[in-house]
């Protein structure tokens, strides 16, 4: 393997690294997205921080959009991404794009007992799809799928903006609010650091409540750990359940009985403001289907360096 760059391009922040031929991943940086122009002028940036402009000889990365025809144009940002774009930057002689959440899933089977936390459920089964899902700046969404020659097929899809559906009045009192503003309601209107704030401004408006300014999602999940702010509790808590319902949905339109992994930063930030067993209980609640739903075990992923972990698995199956 060749040295290669990786590279996470999201709405919000585009993380770097380098692979060296013996797999070690290393010059690890997070910088803004909206600091640069392009991609080149990012990368650009970074391989002149890590003075190694003249050495790369492959890059793989992966951008917050769906890959349609050789092209992720990003959903939360203006930058547009292609192979020609990667392969010009840096003058590689190999390149890989795929969404980021391409790259999260083929992460999944490389991960061990100590990069996950289990909630729930018995056993995985064995050569059965896993999915991934994280809510972060949006939502993403992808599985992975045995090849049956003993490596995984990472397969992205677009599930964030699925329709979003409701199990009780109070989530369609919220539903119909956030219609108003929106009219579609995907599932990322909720399940994402904005849609924590669109969930959070939605009960507000429904309890006769006004604000001065738009509260940012890290100020909600603060002001829900202390008993001051009833809205911010309340939409961590209907934020969680949805999360549940969407992973249990998800798992049985996949198949997804070798796992459930949870992603991306929030609910990994949240800690223990992250109600596992309300989590649980609703990925499971399907009806006649608890029973499918309820050995498959649901993990939220500790590890921070998902993406690149992908990234380095592709470029070695691309061998």
């Amino acid at each position: 393997m060749t040295l290669a760059v990786l590279a996470d391009i999201g709405g919000t922040n585009i993380r770097f690294a380098l692979l060296s031929p013996d797999g070690q991943v290393s010059a690890r940086e997070s910088w803004l997205t909206s600091l640069y122009t392009d991609f080149p002028d990012a990368l650009g940036a970074y391989l002149d921080h890590v003075g190694r402009r003249d050495l790369p000889q492959a890059i793989a990365a992966c951008a917050a959009g769906p890959l349609i025809d050789g092209r992720i144009d990003l959903t939360n940002g203006s930058w547009t991404l292609t192979r020609d774009i990667l392969r010009e930057a840096c003058s590689a002689t190999r390149t890989i794009l795929v969404n980021d959440f391409t790259a999260v899933a083929r992460a999944i089977p490389t991960l061990g007992p100590a990069d996950c936390e289990q909630i729930g459920g018995t056993h995985a089964e064995e050569g059965a799809t896993r999915l991934a899902l994280g809510p972060g700046t949006g939502l993403g969404v992808a599985c992975a799928i045995p090849d049956g020659k003993g490596g995984w097929i990472a397969n992205p899809g677009e599930g964030g903006h699925a329709d979003l559906a409701c199990n009780n009045d109070r989530e369609l009192a919220i539903m119909f609010q956030l219609m108003r503003q929106f009219g579609h309601v995907g599932v990322e209107r909720v399940l994402s650091g904005p849609g924590l704030e669109n969930l959070y401004l939605a009960i507000a408006a429904l309890d006769g409540k006004t604000f001065r300014e738009k509260p940012m999602a890290a100020d909600i999940a603060r002001a829900a750990r202390s008993p001051g702010d009833p809205v911010a509790a309340e939409a961590v808590s209907v934020f969680t359940g949805m999360l549940g319902s969407t992973a249990g949905s998800l798992a049985l339109t996949l198949g997804a009985r070798g796992g459930v992994y949870i992603a991306g930063g929030i609910i990994r930030q949240w800690g223990p403001l992250f109600d596992r067993k309300l989590f649980r209980h609703r990925f499971e609640a399907k009806g006649r289907m608890r029973s499918y739903l309820a050995p498959i075990p649901c993990h939220l992923v500790t590890a921070e360096d998902l993406a690149f972990r992908g990234l380095a698995a592709l470029l070695h199956d691309q061998r």
